[in-house]
């Protein structure tokens, strides 16, 4: 019988979460793409003008980019 795999999650913090509505109310989308079953694209869409990601990551590490982005996106346009 095969095995289940352990779905992990990402824990955003304070910071990620603050960015992550700041980019949503601001039309700023995030998402993943699937490249494969293992490997997923990132599609940043910015007010409404769409790019993806030239690499792909894997699930581990695929929230934690995300929201790196996120962070990048808040940091360069939200003027505090």
């Amino acid at each position: 019988m095969p095995r289940k795999k352990k779905v992990t999650h990402y824990v955003f913090n304070e910071e990620e979460y603050t960015a992550y509505k700041w980019c949503i109310n601001n039309d700023i989308l995030i998402s993943p793409f699937a490249q494969s079953e293992t490997r997923y694209w990132i599609d940043i869409v910015n007010k409404g003008v769409q790019h993806r990601s030239p690499e792909t990551y894997d699930w581990k590490n695929l929230y934690k980019t995300i929201f790196k982005f996120y962070l990048y996106y808040y940091e360069k346009y939200n003027s505090k």
